[in-house]
Parts: structure tokens; sequence; C-alpha cells
């Protein structure tokens, strides 16, 4: 017999920034992140009611909506985007799920852009969920009236399950992969007429000073003019024909066919156009630590949907110019689930140099198989990692930009990475693996309960099912303007 004073049954509306892409095609791309936190968190949703998964928000939330609601379900819109591609419908509660890793909030109109202003669309949101408390905190800061609840994405227990790392361990996963060489006398080119010009020359000068006012005329000029539709047509138009003929001049070198991981392994993983990632002290801090260990092996599986940025971290490797005896391998295919466990398998260390992160998913995976990690301990990385899980790597604040800014104004910080530290935390690292086996299995078990108690699913749940329950109740039912979603 139905209760008639029962609440309806529980029903989320789901969408992300994938628009239904597979992660092979949407790698790289903007927001494509968020993809793998929905799918992180699916088996939850499905714990909490009935789950509908949609593309596109702005055209088919609403009909979702609708055909739940005649169907005696209470939904409840959550969507996995950041503030500036959020829809929030008149007819449910929305929750949003934001990923942001500065202290500052967006808090105008900028560019005249309505949507730009993340403090408005939050304080239209019925809940806020976050994946820290760094996040949490600018979002207070700001003014933000909407509830916010901390709610980690949960890790696979797969990771839980990796055994753990042993010397001497080798592990082979069937994968391109890119081997970086030096030789061991660096080699003296002649100098070619035809070559572009060098940094310091004149034609050089002008060519950027050039470039610079094109952009400032564009940028300034007739941008505004133009139908924002059009506006965004013509910079992906244009990003697309810079893609193409980028990738018609990388000059990738012969990939082996599988990449056989031994030895003392340090793995990050990156999208190599993210000015965030800082892989520019990542290189360099491996190679002048650790170049001459033959044993060493760092592993950079870059996310990249297409080849530029790769052709970027190759002439940047080669400008070093730095012979070394350890391994720097490149991983640039998409990679299933199974080669990724397997990739953590051969993991000895995670180490991240990156100067703000939102979560860093990747570096709570290896802590959870028990691999301690290598990074700094700000932003949202400072909710879970410190020196009882890994080598903790100095950073100190300063002003940047916002992502999105193509002015360049400063208008938050970010942190610097102290590349020292970063040196020394691979040399120390190295040292623990291969002479203090306590040392590294202490960090190891260290870090699978910190991930067990912070992140693992059974930990996540009741965070989770509370927010969803508040967002429920008829007070969260925030109802928005059409001008608003």
């Amino acid at each position: 017999m139905i209760d008639p004073d029962a609440p309806p049954p529980a029903a989320l509306i789901v969408n992300s920034m994938a628009h239904g892409k597979s992660f092979s095609t949407a790698l790289g791309e903007t927001g494509y992140s968020y993809e793998f936190v929905l799918r992180a968190f699916w088996p939850l949703l499905e714990r909490h009611g009935e789950v509908t998964r949609i593309a596109r928000p702005e055209s088919q939330v609403d009909f979702a909506i609708r055909r739940l609601k005649a169907r005696g379900k209470s939904p409840i819109h959550v969507s996995f985007r950041p503030f500036t591609d959020a829809y929030l419908s008149q007819n449910a509660p929305n929750v949003l799920y934001p990923f942001w890793e500065f202290p500052d909030i967006p808090a105008s109109d900028y560019k005249d852009n309505p949507r730009n202003n993340w403090v408005r669309i939050a304080n239209r949101a019925s809940l806020i969920l976050t994946a820290s408390t760094f996040t949490a905190a600018a979002l207070a800061r700001a003014g933000v009236r909407t509830a916010v609840r901390v709610v980690p994405v949960p890790v696979s227990e797969t990771c839980f399950e990796v055994p753990d790392w042993t010397r001497g361990q080798s592990v082979v996963i069937d994968c391109p992969a890119y081997m970086l060489r030096q030789p061991e006398v660096p080699e003296l080119h002649a100098i070619d007429p035809d070559a572009r010009p060098g940094p310091n020359s004149v034609a050089f000068r002008l060519k950027n000073h050039a470039k610079s006012l094109l952009r400032r005329a564009w940028v300034d000029g007739l941008k505004p003019l133009l139908p924002l539709r059009l506006s965004k047509a013509l910079v992906q138009a244009k990003n697309a024909f810079k893609r193409a003929w980028n990738e018609g001049e990388t000059d990738l070198p012969l990939a082996a066919d599988q990449l056989e991981l031994s030895g003392i392994v340090y793995t990050s993983i990156l999208n190599p156009d993210d000015k965030r990632k800082n892989w520019q002290d990542l290189i360099t801090a491996f190679l002048l630590a650790l170049g001459d260990r033959d044993d060493a092996t760092l592993v950079l599986k870059l996310a990249a949907s297409y080849l530029a940025p790769v052709r970027e971290l190759l002439a940047f490797y080669n400008k070093l110019g730095v012979p070394h005896r350890a391994r720097i391998v490149l991983v640039t295919q998409y990679l299933s689930d199974e080669q990724m466990c397997e990739l953590v398998r051969g993991s000895t260390f995670y180490v991240n140099a990156s100067r703000a992160e939102g979560s860093c998913l990747p570096l709570q995976d290896f802590l959870a198989a028990g691999r301690p990690g290598i990074a700094p301990a700000n932003t949202a990385m400072s909710d879970y990692f410190d020196a009882w899980v890994g080598y903790v790597v100095e950073s100190h604040p300063e002003p940047c930009p916002w992502p999105q800014d193509d002015t360049g104004r400063l208008h938050t910080t970010w942190h610097r990475i102290v590349w020292s530290s970063l040196r020394d935390q691979f040399a120390a690292s190295y040292q623990a693996a291969k002479n203090d086996t306590e040392a590294y299995q202490q960090l190891s078990a260290q870090s699978r309960l910190r991930m067990k108690s912070w992140a693992c699913s059974e930990a996540v749940w009741p965070k989770l099912q509370e927010a969803l329950e508040l967002a429920s109740r008829p007070r969260a039912a925030t109802h928005v303007r059409r001008d608003a979603a």
C-alpha cells in the first residue's frame, strides 16, 4: 500500500561538459575532466535514486523534469559544469558541482557577459557542491549566499586494490610510448640562413610586436562589435586552423609499441596546454635531480586533444640539451581503465608541480593505491596532501590572471613552485625508494589510509546523501529568472 504522506521517489537529472563524446575524443578539451567526475559519482548517484543523463541541459533538462514529475518522481537537476556553462531550471532544484582553484571568484559581467559573474549564478542555485574546502572558502569570501557542501570526488575501489609497489617489479602496458633522449654530447648545428630568427633578433621582436598589435586590435576593437556567436565562431575557426597547422609540423620521436615500467617510476598526468600544470619545472627538476640515474623514469601521461601542446613540450625538452641516463617517456593516447590501473601499478610515486588545483584526481587515485606523492600542499590539495603521505614541495602565492581572461590582467593568485624544493624532493624520494624500504612502505600505507578516510565511496556517500536531501527540501527549490538561466 502506498503511503500518501511519503515523499515522492528521488530522481536525478545529470549532465557534464562532454556532450556525449567519448573520453578518447574529448581528452584535453575545455571541461573534459567533468566527465570523469560524473562517472566517479555515478554509482553513488544511482544509490540515491533514478538517474537520467542529458547532453544539452538548455534544451533537455526541463523536458526531463516534466517527464519525471508525470511519473510521480521528485527530480533534482545536478550540473557537473563550471558556473559559466551551468543551466538553471525554473522547475526543479539546481545543484551545481563546479571546480575552482583560485582564492577569488569572478564577480563581474566581464566582457559584458552576465555568465562571467559567477557569484550571481551561484546565488541563483539551490545548492553548491565542491570537491575541496579551499573552493568552499573562496565562494564564501566572494559573498555567495547559497548553501555549499564539500563532497570529495569518490576514488574508484580498484585503486585501493592495486598491489603495493615493490623494488624489482616490472610492468608492461600495451600502448605507444615516446622515449625522449639527448645525446651524451650535445650536437653543434651550423647556422642555417633559412632558420627562424632568434628571440634577440630585430626581425623576431618586430614580428612579436606586430602580433601584439593585431591581438589588441581584435580584443579591444573588432571583437566587442561582433555578435557573441560570431566572435566565438571566429575564435573556434582560428583554433581549429592552428591545431591543423601545428599537427602537420609535429615531429614526434618513434614510438615503442609497449611501455615497460621498471626501477623507480615517477608519473604525472596533465594537459600540457594548461599553464597551471607547470610541466617545465617538472622536467628540469627531474633531470637535474636524477638525470644520471639509469633506473629512474619520469612518465608524462598527456591529456591533449591535439598535438600543438605536445610539440611545445618537445621543443622545450630539445632546447634544454641536457644529456641524461634517466628515462623520460611521453604517453599521448587515451588509456582504458585497465591500462590506467597498470600505469598506477607500475609507478612508485605520483608527482605534481601544479600552481593551482581544483582537486587533482590523479594524485588522489595514486595515493589510494599506496603510491606516495611529490606535490605542493596548496589550493585544493591541502585538504588531503601533506608530509604524512608524501614529499611536500614548497610554494608561495603570486599574482596571475583568470584562465578565461585573454587580457592578462592580474585578478587573483596561484602558487609559484620553489624549483629547488621540487628538485630536492625528487632526490629524497628516490633515496627512500632505493635504500629505505621501511620509510617508503610507511608512506605507502599512510597514503591508502588518508584516501580511505577522505575519498573512498563509503566516506563520500553520507556527505552526498545529506547534500541531496537538503537540495530536495522545498525551501531549496530556488526559482530563477529566465534571464539568469
